[in-house]
Parts: structure tokens; sequence; C-alpha cells
């Protein structure tokens, strides 16, 4: 499984616009072959800001989203829209489940 976290801020006046985009290419992204989740969520300290969480199949899963349109048109938007650049890490998944909670 291949799990994708990126942090990025809107200018203030964009905020929006920015929105609006990332509303399609959610909806886009989640029809994507080997989507298993895709969402952007503010950051409860910094609500101008987004964290994007995506989990993938596998990296060809992931490379094929790349390669989609709406990929294409949020990249090209971002620089208009973002305040600097996005900080995208990307984490390959060897296993995971639920994690036990002590009572």
């Amino acid at each position: 499984m291949i799990i994708v976290i990126a942090r990025f801020r809107p200018h203030p006046d964009r905020r929006e616009e920015l929105v609006a985009l990332l509303a399609e290419v959610q909806e886009a992204s989640r029809r994507d072959d080997g989507c298993l989740d895709y969402g952007y969520f503010s950051e409860v300290v910094d609500p101008t800001s987004f964290i994007a969480v995506e989990e993938w199949r596998d990296r060809e899963a992931l490379d094929g989203h790349l390669r989609q349109d709406h990929v294409a048109r949020l990249v090209a938007a971002l620089p208009q829209l973002g305040d600097g650049r996005p900080e995208i890490q990307v984490h390959e998944i060897a296993s995971s489940g639920p994690m036990q909670v002590p009572t």
C-alpha cells in the first residue's frame, strides 16, 4: 500500500477557488483505479492550511493517478492558488491493520 501526505496553504483570497478545485479532484481521484481512499482536510491549528491524505493499492496505481487530467489541472493551478510549494511525502507500507487501544 502507498500513502501520500501533502501539506499546502492557499493564498487567503483564493481559498474558495482552491476548495472548489480540490472537491473536483477528490471526486475524480476516488474513481481512479487503485484508489483506496483520498481526501483533503483542514489543519486543526491552522484552518487556512490543507492536508491531503491518499491511499493507493500500489505504486502502479499512484503512477496512473499522476497521469490523469484532473491531477494535471491541480498541478497547473497550485502556483496561482497556493502560497508556496506543497510539501509531499510518499510512504510505502508493508502491512497495516487496526490499532488496539488499551482499555
